[in-house]
């Protein structure tokens, strides 16, 4: 999302400024400006933009001819236009002026962007009005602009990042809590394979440290049973793993996505 190329149409220099820095300080590196609707969409043409910032009040041509021609446009409908202006009264005038009639209904209460769809052929991909808050400008964009390749590959990460806290969280076997870190599960593994190896039992003495610290006596049997149970209880983690993953794959809608529940699914942590 960040590699986007962004065209900042607006007059004024201090909003360019403005908006530029907001961009920048959150990754943005490729960033175009225009300062007239003209020349707006002579930028579009040159750069080919997947994202323009779009003021509606210039001089040449305004807001609203440049995103008519550019959603009527063939080659750039398709580039996703976030509409910005402090213009709300000035549209609810135009718009009155434009379609007065005895009984028309007021449009004071109306909000801008309610307005403006009455002087643009289609939807603006988002609008926000001035002044523009930086934490409300990239949520927008984040919207706009987010890709379901992009939430899906969070989404997985997210599910790998639980998978790897549950893996370390710790198991309850036979009423006792045991530490659950790749390196102990590795020690059990290896004391367990030498003990099915072998025709002689463990050493009277042999325990296991729970997690506050107690040791607790272990047979032959004990251990060969601990580390089976520990071994289903890894694979039925890395198994939840995988079936969020697959299912979250198979999504072909971004909401979809970002709302997949991943807390479900996973084995209970008391394993025998």
């Amino acid at each position: 999302m960040k590699e986007t190329r962004v065209l900042i149409v607006d007059d004024e220099k201090e909003n360019v400024r403005y908006l530029t820095t907001i961009l920048e300080e959150n990754g943005f590196t490729d960033i175009h400006s225009a300062f007239d609707g003209e020349e707006g969409l002579a930028k579009v043409a040159e750069v080919h933009p997947g994202l323009i910032l779009l003021d509606l009040r210039m001089p040449k041509k305004s807001g609203i001819f440049v995103f008519n021609e550019l959603k009527t446009s063939p080659e750039f409908k398709d580039i996703p236009v976030i509409i910005l202006t402090g213009e709300g009264g000035f549209l609810k005038h135009l718009a009155e002026l434009r379609d007065f009639h005895e009984d028309m209904e007021s449009l004071g209460d109306k909000p801008t962007e309610e307005v403006l769809n009455r002087f643009i052929d289609s939807r603006p991909d988002a609008f926000l009005e001035k002044p523009i808050e930086p934490e409300a400008l990239m949520a927008v964009i984040h919207d706009v602009l987010i890709t379901l390749e992009e939430v899906v590959q969070k989404r997985c990460s997210q599910v790998n990042a639980l998978r790897a806290r549950k893996l370390q969280a710790g198991v309850v076997f036979r009423g006792n809590a045991f530490d659950t870190s790749e390196t102990t599960r590795l020690n059990l593994t290896a004391l367990a394979a030498r003990a099915a190896g072998s025709n002689a039992p463990l050493p009277d003495d042999f325990a296991w440290r729970t997690t506050d610290n107690q040791n607790v006596p272990m047979t032959k049997e004990d251990l060969l049973a601990f580390h089976a149970a520990m071994t289903d209880w890894v694979y039925a983690n890395y198994k939840a793993s995988w079936d969020h993953k697959t299912t979250i794959q198979a999504l072909t809608d971004i909401e979809a996505a970002e709302d997949y529940d991943i807390g479900t699914g996973w084995p209970d942590n008391n394993i025998g």
